[in-house]
């Protein structure tokens, strides 16, 4: 004998509708039918796709804080590039005056008999 759930389930008795898609199914089926065939892929969702967007902001405020951040972003580079320059200005200058071989011999130690 068939449990309850499996009996047979005639959603659509009327033989005048041309939809048939629901006959010979139980209910439990034609349920599971409905929730495939209306099942919303998530990754389809403007939702998820707007994730994926970067939208433009015409806020002053936003476009002040910009600034800032380049700002500041620019003046960490300027003072790491402006502390090396006196150091590069000095290997130039001793690479003009034929100097580079001081800079880069080893240290020689003397060792005592």
């Amino acid at each position: 004998m068939k449990p309850a759930s499996a009996k047979l389930f005639n959603i659509m008795p009327c033989l005048c509708n041309h939809n048939r898609a629901f006959i010979n199914m139980t209910l439990d089926q034609i349920v599971a039918h409905l929730l495939k065939e209306t099942a919303i892929q998530a990754n389809k969702t403007s939702r998820s796709l707007n994730k994926l967007r970067s939208r433009p902001d015409f806020r002053t405020s936003s476009f002040i804080v910009g600034l800032v951040g380049i700002g500041t972003n620019a003046g960490i580079l300027g003072i790491v590039v402006l502390s090396d320059i006196p150091t590069l200005v000095k290997h130039f200058i001793d690479a003009l005056t034929n100097r580079h071989e001081l800079l880069f011999r080893p240290n020689k130690v003397d060792v005592a008999n």
